[in-house]
């Protein structure tokens, strides 16, 4: 790959776990796909073969990381707009045949051809908006056949984004074992949890523990199943009624707890004690019409390691993660060092991906350069779409001139 140095950068943000750097009229040299160099200075090319792009002051951040999508499914769930405008609760919905119920029906019938395609197409859409690092989730299938068919099809998409995968065969309790709950759970802890694991089909383990989903005790056996296995741990807990998932996963020393509307100070120390990853989803709380958001100030005074995602999903659709870190401005009073951050290396901090969401040399070079003077202008601006030039891992994968797309 050939040498490729970016001069001219107005300001180089570097987040890490306690602090943001920013390097002034910045530039970095990347070779073999990682940071090589990152001065305050310009660069010049140690070859003829290499490449320089001039940033013209814009602003630099490391690739976005999404830790927290359902990307791969099909169908979708227009219709179920105007039932939330009606007034119908995610659960309403969910008990009337549709949410997940409804994407299970379709993703079954899919082929992983095809959900590879709308894969390949989503994760394009993603690296369009910055993200060059992404969780999938599995999860609508809820059988052995559509659950490794989803997996396989994160795991075999063509794609310049780095993709992590996660088994999350508890996403709700599937129609056929409505009244054999425990079987269904069974199911899950002695046959697909080894499955997956022994193919190495998914690094993590997920429960939907809440109100109308996975009890407390049912989330806890797979997830113990799950560490049994070898597979990470994490939950989605505290959405809609806090069951206390949130410290037992974090107890059992989950990487990730997800949601978090309703976490109390205890399950704040839990994490903090445990090193568990609070991911945040505000633009589930948006589209969901839930009445509040997560106390994200009150996590962040905690010191904990707040990260954002979209939880991209046919209830959510939404791939731009610059609309979730205004959410989290706007809503939630999060400063900008804190939503940069969240987008990065807390972000890969949720995933177990340490190398990923700093610039740092000899770490992957991805880099997001933005039309704005700093970071907190691309936060203020509503609607506006900062994004100019993404780089993937030392090559330049979007570039957008004029205003072109």
């Amino acid at each position: 790959m050939a040498e490729l140095i970016i001069n001219n950068i107005g300001k180089l943000y570097r987040p890490r776990e306690g602090e943001v750097e920013v390097f002034e009229n910045a530039s970095v040299r990347i070779e073999g796909g990682v940071f090589s160099d990152i001065s305050e200075r310009p660069l010049t090319p140690a070859t003829d073969a290499a490449k320089v792009l001039d940033a013209g002051g814009m602003v630099a951040i490391p690739g976005i990381v999404d830790p927290h999508t359902h990307a791969v499914f099909a169908g979708d769930r227009t219709d179920e707009l105007l039932m939330k405008l009606k007034g119908l609760s995610y659960l309403e919905i969910l008990s009337s045949g549709g949410g997940i119920a409804k994407t299970l029906r379709e993703t079954r019938a899919a082929s992983r051809e095809y959900l590879k395609e709308l894969l390949r197409e989503r994760i394009g859409e993603f690296m369009r908006w910055g993200v060059t690092t992404l969780e999938v989730k599995s999860g609508y299938g809820m059988d052995r056949d559509t659950e490794v068919k989803q997996l396989q099809a994160a795991l075999e998409v063509e794609t310049l984004s780095d993709v992590v995968t996660t088994f999350l065969g508890a996403h709700i309790i599937p129609p056929e074992y409505s009244d054999k709950r425990e079987e269904y759970v069974s199911f899950l802890t002695d046959v697909m949890i080894p499955y997956v694991a022994e193919r190495g089909l998914a690094r993590f383990v997920d429960v939907f523990c809440d109100r109308g989903v996975y009890t407390l005790e049912e989330a806890e056996e797979i997830l113990r199943a799950g560490k049994r296995h070898g597979l990470l741990l994490k939950i989605h807990s505290d959405e809609l009624e806090n069951l206390g998932a949130t410290r037992m996963a974090a107890e059992l020393g989950a990487t990730s707890a997800d949601h978090l509307l309703l976490s109390e100070e205890e399950d704040l120390q839990a994490m903090a004690e445990h090193g568990t990853v609070p991911v945040l989803l505000p633009g589930t709380v948006f589209t969901t019409f839930l009445p509040h958001y997560p106390d994200a100030r009150r996590m962040l005074d905690a010191g904990l390691p707040v990260a954002l995602a979209t939880d991209f999903n046919p209830n959510c659709p939404l791939q731009n993660p610059f609309f979730v870190a205004q959410l989290a401005v706007f809503k939630m009073r999060m400063m900008p060092e804190d939503v940069l951050k969240a987008l990065t290396v807390n972000a890969a901090k949720a995933i177990a991906e340490p190398q990923r969401g700093m610039v740092e040399e000899g770490l992957p070079a991805d880099l997001v350069l933005l039309e704005v003077k700093s970071f907190t202008e691309a936060l203020y601006r509503l609607g506006y779409d900062p994004i100019r030039v993404v780089v993937k891992g030392g090559k330049v994968v979007r570039r957008w001139v004029n205003g072109a797309r």
